[in-house]
């Protein structure tokens, strides 16, 4: 799915497609006005405060975790791994973060660490396993078997019960800040209880927020990556809207 979004959906190619059927089919006089529009919608959305924006509705709309909390288990989903030149795996920068914040936490609680990540393929190892190395925790559990956000869910009751835990329990899950929404909604269609780690995505408004800048376009990608992601999970029946 998403080759097919980086071709028509991901920024800037609606853009590219949008002025390129303008060019084919309309006057002269119409092209500057939709040329004039179309820089004004990509100065707006090169703003670090419009992006923030889009943002916060992936980050704040479920329950956050607070140290009152009663949380059985730290559950952490991967975010990928690659080869080096030698033939050797190591986790992507984001699962090092997530795999160190749950390890973290669960020492602090002393509670067990679930690292979620199964491989994309058969000749790589699990995600979990490739970032479980780098963690020395005596409660860390590994599901090696899920690819995605979905099979995490439906996998981890069965984890659970080597560990004398349900879905009654309340459970931390950890994840990236923009995938919090999606994440957390999946989990909840298969009744669990969960809390997300909140991230604090508008900490502070300077001026450097309302000065266009390159990254925006980049941050504005990985959301509506994850807003087609919410989309399609709710058409297969992973989420649940009602």
């Amino acid at each position: 799915m998403k080759d097919y979004l980086q071709n028509i959906a991901f920024f800037p190619m609606p853009f590219i497609w949008f002025m390129f059927f303008i060019i084919l089919f309309s006057s002269k006089v119409k092209i500057y006005s939709y040329f004039k529009y179309l820089l004004m919608l990509l100065f707006l959305l090169s703003l670090p405060i419009f992006i923030h924006l889009i943002e916060i509705p992936l980050n704040n709309s479920l329950n956050k975790f607070s140290n009152k909390d009663n949380i059985s288990a730290v559950i952490v989903l991967t975010a990928g791994s690659y080869k080096d030149v030698n033939n050797n795996w190591h986790p992507s920068s984001k699962s090092i973060k997530r795999a160190a914040l749950g390890d973290k936490i669960s020492k602090e609680l002393n509670i067990p660490l679930i690292i979620s990540g199964g491989n994309k393929s058969k000749s790589m190892p699990a995600e979990s396993l490739i970032v479980s190395r780098l963690i020395k925790n005596n409660m860390i559990i590994l599901d090696t078997e899920s690819s995605n956000t979905y099979e995490s869910a439906i996998n981890l009751e069965a984890i659970l019960k080597t560990i004398n835990l349900n879905k009654n329990n309340n459970y931390l899950l950890i994840t990236s800040n923009l995938h919090n929404l999606r994440s957390a909604l999946t989990f909840k269609a298969q009744n669990y209880n969960i809390k997300t780690y909140n991230y604090k995505v508008l900490e502070d408004i300077g001026y450097y927020k309302f000065i266009p800048s390159a990254k925006s376009f980049m941050i504005l990608n990985h959301c509506l990556y994850e807003y087609y992601g919410i989309i399609k999970y709710i058409f297969l029946g992973y989420i649940n809207i009602i």
